[in-house]
Parts: C-alpha cells; sequence; structure tokens
C-alpha cells in the first residue's frame, strides 16, 4: 500500500476528518487532500509526528515490509497459477513481476516466482516471448547472489540447465565448479554434468558419472534392503523378510554386483532364526563365491568403471578373516552354528584350503 492511501485509510481509523488531522498537525486541510491524492507528500520533519496522530509507527506508515514469509509465498504463487489460467500468460506475468518489484531484495520470493512464470509462460503462452524468458533469466541471475546456499544453488542450477540447452558450455561448466559435490537439494550436480558431457558428445565421461551413481545408489539400496528385512523379523513379518532377502539376492545379480554379496540378506535372515540347516546351505555357496574376482566391466552396467576391477586376491585375503569371524568363540551371532558338525566340517574343509 502506497504512503497516501496508508494515510487515508489511518484517517478513517481514527475517525479523524482531513480538517481534524490538519489542525493536530498544525497544516491546512489542503495538505492533507494533497497527500491523499498523492499530489504532493508530508514533510520529512512531519512524519515522526503523523505517524504518532495516526497511531502507527513510521515502517507501517512509509509501508515498509518485511519480506513475505514461505507461506504468503506459496499464496501468491498459487494465485498466480489461477490468474495465468483465467486471464492469460502475459497477465499473469505482469503480476509477477509487480510481486519482485515491491519485494525486489526477496531471493526465495524472486526465484520462486521466476520459477513459476517459466511454467506459465510453457503451459498457457500462446505466442513465443523472448522478452519475458530474458526477464525470468534474469530473475534467475538475481537469485543466484542470495547469501542464502539453497536459494543461491538452485538458481546457479537453473542457469546451468539454460547455458548448456544454448551450448553456452563454457558458462555452464563454470558454474558447475561453485555448485557443492553434494547438493542435497533437488538438483543433481553431477547428473547436470552428466548433460553438459552428453551435449558435447563426451560420452565416455558421463557414462563414467552414470556408473560411478548407479553404483553408489546400489550400495545404498541393498543396505536399505537389509535393515528393512530386520525391521519385518523384529515386527514379526516372517513373510515380508523372506521377500525382502529374495530381493536383495535377486538385486545384486540383475545388476552386476559381486556374487558374495547376494549372500549376505538371505544369511542374515538365516541366523536371526537360527536356522542352522539353512545357514549352512547359504555358506556352503558363500565360501567359494568369495574366491570369484568382481569383474565389473563384464557387465554392460560398468563399462567404463575400469578402475574398479577387483584384485584376483582380494577374496584370497579376506577369506582367512571370514572363516576366523564364524569360528569365534566370543561370536554370539554364530554360537548356535558352531556346535553344528556339519558346519565344523565346512569349516575344517576351507581352513585347511586356506593354510595349503
Amino acid at each position: 500500500m502506497k504512503i497516501n492511501e496508508m494515510i487515508r485509510e489511518l484517517r478513517i481509523k481514527k475517525g479523524f476528518t482531513q480538517e481534524q488531522l490538519a489542525s493536530l498537525l498544525g497544516v491546512s486541510a489542503p495538505a492533507v487532500n494533497k497527500w491523499e491524492k498523492a499530489a504532493s507528500y508530508p514533510d520529512i520533519t512531519l512524519l515522526p509526528a503523523l505517524a504518532r496522530v495516526l497511531d502507527t509507527d513510521l515502517n507501517t506508515l512509509l509501508s515498509f515490509k518485511n519480506e513475505p514469509t514461505r507461506e504468503e509465498i506459496g499464496d501468491f504463487l498459487n494465485k498466480l497459477a489461477v490468474d495465468a489460467a483465467e486471464n492469460g500468460a502475459e497477465h499473469a506475468f505482469r503480476m509477477g513481476m509487480d510481486k519482485v518489484h515491491e519485494y525486489p531484495s526477496c531471493h526465495l520470493l524472486v526465484l520462486n516466482i521466476a520459477v513459476t512464470l517459466k511454467g506459465i509462460l510453457g503451459m498457457y503462452a500462446k505466442e513465443e516471448h523472448p522478452a519475458f524468458k530474458g526477464e525470468i533469466e534474469k530473475l534467475y541471475e538475481r537469485a543466484a547472489k542470495s547469501t542464502d546456499e539453497q536459494i543461491r544453488d538452485r538458481a546457479n542450477s537453473l542457469l546451468i540447465l539454460k547455458y548448456i540447452d544454448r551450448k553456452e558450455y563454457e558458462k555452464a561448466e563454470e558454474l558447475l565448479k561453485q555448485l557443492p559435490e553434494e547438493a542435497g537439494s533437488m538438483m543433481d550436480k553431477r547428473q547436470m554434468q552428466v548433460r553438459l558431457y552428453m551435449k558435447q558428445k563426451q560420452w565416455k565421461e558421463a557414462a563414467n558419472i552414470l556408473e560411478r551413481k548407479l553404483m553408489t545408489k546400489l550400495n545404498e539400496i541393498q543396505s536399505a534392503l537389509l535393515d528393512s528385512m530386520i525391521i519385518a523379523l523384529e515386527e514379526g513379518r516372517d513373510t515380508d523378510a523372506e521377500e525382502i532377502a529374495e530381493i536383495s539376492r535377486q538385486t545384486a545379480g540383475l545388476f552386476g554386483l559381486w556374487r558374495f554379496g547376494s549372500y549376505s540378506a538371505p544369511l542374515q535372515l538365516a541366523l536371526a532364526r537360527q536356522d542352522t540347516g539353512r545357514c549352512v546351505e547359504i555358506l556352503k555357496e558363500m565360501i567359494p563365491a568369495v574366491l570369484e574376482p568382481w569383474e565389473l566391466d563384464r557387465s554392460p552396467l560398468y563399462r567404463h568403471m575400469t578402475d574398479k576391477k577387483s584384485s584376483e586376491n582380494f577374496g584370497e585375503t579376506i577369506l582367512p578373516k571370514l572363516l576366523s569371524e564364524f569360528l569365534d568363540p566370543g561370536n554370539k551371532e554364530f554360537g548356535f552354528l558352531q556346535r553344528n558338525p556339519e558346519f565344523q566340517s565346512l569349516m575344517k574343509e576351507w581352513k585347511s584350503k586356506t593354510i595349503s
């Protein structure tokens, strides 16, 4: 609200006529009339007295406002979308820019209006609007100067995507360097780097990032499946636990993970149930799998991860440690197994192989 509107609203709220307000301030009634019509403004020396008479503060009188809250921003964005549907993209664009001019330093508002307007132009605009698109990019650039890391990183991410689409690869690369390695936001730095490499036809570099990303996600998935299986057991959902263990086993095979790891969830399930027969059955397959090299590059999913080839003697190194853990008298998890003759025979067989 402008100062002339604020003076009039507060005067009426106090029940003063223009003449009464003028008398209290020692000015003429025509002067007050001009203030309210925005034909002129109160002298700066009158402002403190005017605020006191109207029972307000200078910030309110001068329409100085705090930045809008996230809830207020969300409400405005909803109104913007409704306006676009009812009045068209051009009208909504002007409405959005008016709000930006009202709060020019609120970077959260600026960024969200820019994103919303981009969507509105794509959905409701009847023709191309290069000028509007240019204004939206300027809003991204303004938000990219924010001191808030999340706002700045998101704005930079949106600019990167624009630069990539326009083949301005050097600009995109420069901004990519400014993003944190782990964005922790909706924008994935690695995925944007992949897009940049693919646009530049740098297929090996793009594939290398994707393969490493896939491997990281698979490790997270397997860990989550194992924990989910344990929770299912604790909650008495035995059938669910069995299905989750099987999903984990199949995932390892489907995505070319080390065969040894595919037995982890089934073994944990059998140990939790103290199912001696099933434990021995799994260990008969699991122990030999330790000695199988994990040759990632044989899978079409990891052709470019040549530096991740498994060492041939890796299994030979960890097998003795694995057997020691199984046979450790203090290992309560395997205590029930250690008394089983078939288990003892299996351990003896493999221990003799490691010694020889």
